[in-house]
């Protein structure tokens, strides 16, 4: 009788020991805690629709557009300035931001309050977006559809030629002229395009005056659809480069960049050189 209640008793231990491996190793990470996400960051919202994380994301700001479904999400600010009260209101499991995008107050406010955040850095090439992107794949329990997505994204670009030499100038402002440098996240777009940038500087976007671009001579000219009119750009370069090829990009793919849409910006400049 005592040998069967204990085998008894060492038959149940048994099946929950099966049931926390279950628990521990076999159920998504997402369900350890990660259930309701909020996103402080268009990048990072984007992102999280393309590894197929969107289900779990219950919150966004309002400078969130891409793709359409994430325009359908609960609104909680800007990035900026998020509305905290709404924020905790909402009983996120973990909140996403960047450093530079969003304000160090609000982000700490947040904490003392006991909201869990993850914080990623601005890249500054293509290595960095993708070591972004693999990081929050796998703190989302979406390793492997991250890693699939990156495969594909380096292969996109392998396939290439870029080695074709064409100088370019990529502006980001017109008042003042503001410009992507060499050591700016746009110069890994024109390098792996098959170009080169004609600005050097240790800042990533300076400003430079209008003779210096024209002793510089482009025979390409990036410009973004973003803070000043492009039409009125294109007719004033032409006035001082009559074989200037131009090549608009989407200002917010390239602002908050993926590794699809920064391969599709790629694309875009690399179609320019024959």
């Amino acid at each position: 009788m005592y040998k069967i209640f204990f085998d008894k008793q060492k038959a149940k231990g048994y099946i929950l020991l099966v049931w926390l491996i279950l628990v521990l190793f076999l159920i998504p990470f997402s369900v350890h805690g990660y259930d309701r996400i909020i996103s402080l960051s268009p990048q990072i919202t984007e992102s999280l629709y393309l590894i197929e994380a969107a289900k779990e994301l219950v919150g966004v700001t309002e400078f969130c557009k891409k793709p359409a479904e994430a325009t359908k999400k609960q609104k909680v600010g800007t990035p900026l300035r998020p509305d905290v009260e709404k924020i905790v209101s909402m009983h996120p499991d973990i909140v996403f931001g960047t450093r530079e995008g969003n304000s160090p107050l609000v982000m700490a406010r947040l904490e003392r309050l006991n909201i869990k955040i993850h914080y990623f850095n601005r890249p500054k090439t293509f290595a960095d977006l993708m070591d972004n992107f693999l990081t929050l794949s796998k703190c989302v329990g979406k390793e492997e559809k991250g890693k699939q997505i990156v495969n594909n994204a380096r292969e996109a670009l392998s396939k290439l030629k870029n080695e074709k030499g064409y100088r370019v100038l990529w502006q980001v402002g017109a008042d003042p002229l503001v410009v992507a440098s060499n050591n700016s996240f746009a110069n890994d777009i024109i390098v792996l395009a098959g170009g080169s940038n004609i600005i050097e500087s240790e800042l990533p976007y300076p400003r430079i005056n209008t003779e210096e671009v024209i002793l510089k001579n482009p025979n390409v000219i990036v410009l973004m659809d973003m803070g000043y009119n492009v039409q009125l750009e294109m007719e004033r370069w032409k006035r001082y480069f009559n074989k200037v090829k131009f090549v608009i990009l989407d200002a917010y793919s390239v602002g908050s960049p993926t590794p699809v849409s920064f391969v599709n910006a790629v694309k875009t400049l690399a179609e320019l050189f024959p």
